[in-house]
This record gives C-alpha cells, sequence and structure tokens, in this order.
C-alpha cells in the first residue's frame, strides 16, 4: 500500500507539472516529509491528518489517494448512476407536467419544454452534480449504493412506467 500510494503522488506530481515545493504549498506539509512520502522504495507512510491533507490540498479523492483508481472509479460509478437515475425522473416529472397542462409545445425541433437540449443538460447537470454532492456529504457508503441499485434500479423503471401510464390513463377522454 505504501508503495502505491508513494507512487500516486509521484505520478499526481508528474501528471500536473508540479514540484514537490509547489505540492507543500497546496497540503501545507513541509517539502521534506513530501519527500519522504514519494521515495520510490522505503517511503514513509502518511497519518490520517495528513493524508486528508494531501486529498484536500490536491484535490484528490482519499479513496483515490489511499486505494487507487479501481476502488474510487466504482463508487464514482454507482454515485452517477443514482444521479441519473434522480435526473431522469426530474426530466419525466417537467414532461409530465406539461402534458397534463395541455401544452401542445411539448416537443419541437430545437426544444422541449421550452428549452434547448444544451439547457437540458446544463440543468440536469447542475441538478445530479448537487445530488452527488448531497450523496457524498451525508457519508453514503458503497454498501448502501449497491443496495440502492439492487433494491430501485428495476422498481424506479417500473415506477416511472406505471407513472406515465396513469398520467395518460387520466388525460384520456372517456
Amino acid at each position: 500500500m505504501i508503495d502505491q500510494l508513494s507512487f500516486r503522488l509521484r505520478e499526481l506530481r508528474d501528471r500536473n507539472n508540479w514540484t514537490v515545493a509547489d505540492m507543500a504549498e497546496r497540503t501545507g506539509i513541509p517539502k521534506r516529509t513530501l519527500d519522504k512520502y514519494m521515495l520510490r522504495t522505503g517511503a514513509s507512510l502518511p497519518g490520517f491528518d495528513a493524508l486528508c491533507s494531501l486529498s484536500k490540498g490536491l484535490g484528490v479523492s482519499l479513496d483515490w489517494l489511499v486505494f487507487g483508481s479501481e476502488t474510487a472509479s466504482d463508487d464514482a460509478e454507482l454515485i452517477a448512476f443514482r444521479t441519473a437515475h434522480y435526473v431522469v425522473s426530474l426530466l419525466t416529472e417537467a414532461l409530465l407536467r406539461s402534458y397534463l397542462e395541455g401544452r401542445k409545445d411539448i416537443l419541437t425541433a430545437e426544444e422541449i419544454v421550452t428549452m434547448t437540449p444544451e439547457e437540458w443538460a446544463q440543468a440536469l447537470g447542475e441538478r445530479a452534480a448537487s445530488k452527488a454532492r448531497e450523496l457524498l456529504s451525508s457519508g453514503v457508503t458503497r454498501a448502501e449504493l449497491l443496495a440502492w441499485r439492487r433494491l430501485s434500479g428495476e422498481r424506479s423503471v417500473e415506477k416511472l412506467r406505471d407513472r406515465i401510464a396513469r398520467v395518460l390513463a387520466a388525460k384520456e377522454p372517456t
């Protein structure tokens, strides 16, 4: 683990064209200490406070710093999956609301419910990012994300289809 951590620190330094002094300034960790963390052999293992300073100062997740990209990308994928479901439901709700209001201009050649695809992408991207920050700040665990995906993935599609079917049935003339 120590070898991988020192490798990731060196990789980050090289990728960003930073000097050790740049990293020291960003993290508040003395240059000499950082040098010890980045040795190719016999590197020192940072304590928890130092790991937190490295993560914050260098702009990387603590997961990536300690465990590497596999773990961090798995978590990011789960969070993206959950937030994607959230924003799709927001878009669907907007479309259904417009439909229920009897709007004829739900979809035109340039717009969807009075917004361009670019505006929808930006608005939904911002909502997804906000939801992702909310999940991360709540301390959501991988186990919770996996459980949500297992339980909600199939159900959310069914619930969305049911909602659309109910709206369409209610809108049809009797």
